[in-house]
């Protein structure tokens, strides 16, 4: 996955990042951001980091761990991550 790419899920970007580690696998976690009346707000490493065999399930894990935090912050607006 492009290192630039975004995925939209409800209003909200997830920005997954993918890095080789030393043994040969993959570590991935998600930064999620959405637009608002104030600007652009990001959580940064909203995802914690993933470590699987491959890229593209490394880039799965983190991405479905966004997916539950967008979820989550829509649930309960008021909720923010930590």
């Amino acid at each position: 996955m492009d290192q630039q790419s975004k995925i939209h899920y409800k209003g909200w970007e997830i920005m997954p990042v993918a890095l080789p580690t030393s043994d040969r696998r993959w570590t991935a976690s998600c930064d999620i951001a959405r637009a608002g009346v104030d600007g652009v707000e990001v959580f940064e490493g909203a995802t914690m980091q993933f470590l699987r065999e491959t890229e593209d399930d490394a880039i799965a894990a983190a991405c479905d761990e966004a997916i539950r935090q967008i979820d989550n912050l829509i649930a309960n607006p008021l909720v923010r991550l930590a």
